[in-house]
């Protein structure tokens, strides 16, 4: 029998393709790898992005809340921006970046101030000349060099820095917190000042025997929750330990009757806190920066401040003037305030912004009668309450709190047209 002698077996072709697909196999697996370590990677970066700008948000909303100052009145102390930087750093510390591992840390060059919203290349820090007149801040977050983790290993991509940054300011809100519990009664039925001047001095005596109504004069205590509350509710409002939060104008208060408690609560706010195992202290319910007061004179016959005491008022929140009794002419109040007195370094370490504070604007009329929130105002608290039966105490009008240059502020849900100034990111 004859052979084709030219006949061969043909799995050797079966190898030569075997090893082509191999080929293609390692190359698919090689490309995948690739876009899978891109994906791993840029999610790596994209997290880290998005937690620094929560840290940015944050710092920023923390930052604007303190540009409170009024050029009108006069220039304005760089306390304010040093406040802001201080309140930013503070807040963005508290967040943390590349998957919860690292605490966030916002240098004082990286809070920057302008007097508008843009150009980003105008905004200044402290360091680099940023007036302290300024209305918005901005914050950037910076990461660590990160490093990639597949990409690293294929050497296409370097330890990578992540940045963020956010642009806040103060505008009016839909909602308010923590407004105080006192309520300015109109004037008259006109908006937007409802018979008002700025600087004007604002009266009530303070009276537990005046008709079942302890403030009678020109404003009021308000209760915001007319179905519950009191005089804890005010007490607390004032301590700052329950505010009450969604005030909106339109909204219902009923005008509440005697609230002895709420003197002393009232004086804390001017550093002066009664004695008692359980009593405020000022590491416990700050005060104000100054516990400086202008007490019962008439606004034209305090020395050196003419008809206004907001700017009075300032310089000594820079200086952290404590109250002093003997300030207290003989009538009115007549001195008679009772507790311990802060010092200059508690209101310094403690103090905050407590004594320009929002108000509701209502028409008042016999109490107890629910009234409607016709508007908010800024007022001043000028002086403490004694512990007498009788005694006048002062506000003093800021304007309206809506104002772009008002001194008050809350907090709140941002994007309203007449609420008070809240915290409001823009960038």
């Amino acid at each position: 029998m004859l052979r084709n002698s030219h006949s061969r077996p043909q799995f050797p072709r079966r190898r030569r393709e075997g090893g082509v697909v191999a080929i293609i196999v390692a190359l698919s697996i090689f490309v995948l790898v690739g876009f899978g370590a891109l994906v791993l990677d840029l999610g790596h970066l994209f997290v880290n992005k998005t937690e620094l700008q929560n840290a940015a948000d944050s710092c920023a909303l923390a930052a604007a809340n303190q540009l409170v100052c009024d050029p009108d009145v006069g220039p304005c102390p760089a306390a304010f921006l040093e406040d802001a930087v201080a309140a930013g750093s503070f807040v963005a510390s508290r967040n943390t970046n590349d998957f919860q591992k690292r605490a966030v840390s916002i240098g004082r060059n990286d809070i920057r101030f302008h007097t508008a919203i843009g150009p980003n290349s105008s905004y200044l820090s402290i360091d680099e000349g940023a007036l302290p007149g300024s209305k918005f801040a901005m914050c950037v977050a910076r990461s660590a060099p990160i490093r990639t983790w597949l990409m690293q290993v294929r050497q296409a991509i370097a330890p990578t820095t992540v940045e963020a940054r956010a642009v806040a300011t103060l505008a009016p809100g839909q909602t308010a917190c923590a407004v105080s519990p006192v309520g300015v009664c109109s004037l008259n039925a006109t908006p937007p000042s409802y018979g008002y001047s700025v600087g004007q001095w604002i009266t009530s005596n303070f009276n537990s025997g005046a008709g079942g109504d302890e403030l009678a004069g020109n404003f009021r205590w308000v209760d915001f929750t007319p179905n519950s509350g009191g005089t804890n509710e005010v007490r607390d409002q004032l301590l700052g330990n329950g505010s009450v939060c969604g005030v909106r104008v339109g909204d219902d208060v009923r005008e509440s009757g005697v609230k002895q408690g709420a003197k002393s609560a009232w004086n804390t706010r001017f550093g002066i806190y009664q004695n008692g195992a359980n009593a405020p202290t000022p590491a416990t319910v700050a005060p104000d920066k100054t516990g400086y007061s202008y007490p019962s004179k008439n606004p034209g016959t305090v020395i050196g401040i003419g008809t206004s005491a907001y700017a009075d008022y300032r310089l000594k929140q820079a200086l952290h003037k404590p109250f002093t009794s003997n300030e207290y002419a003989p009538n009115g109040a007549a001195g008679n305030v009772g507790g311990n007195e802060s010092t200059s370094a508690e209101h310094l370490t403690y103090g905050s912004e407590r004594r320009l504070v929002a108000v509701p604007i209502v028409e008042c009329g016999k109490s107890p009668a629910t009234v409607k929130i016709l508007s908010m105002a800024c007022v001043l608290m000028l002086n403490p309450m004694s512990n007498g039966a009788s005694g006048d105490i002062y506000l003093e009008w800021r304007g309206m709190a809506d104002a772009a240059n008002s001194p008050c502020r809350s907090a709140g849900i941002a994007g309203g047209t007449n609420g008070p100034l809240v915290p409001t990111l823009v960038q």
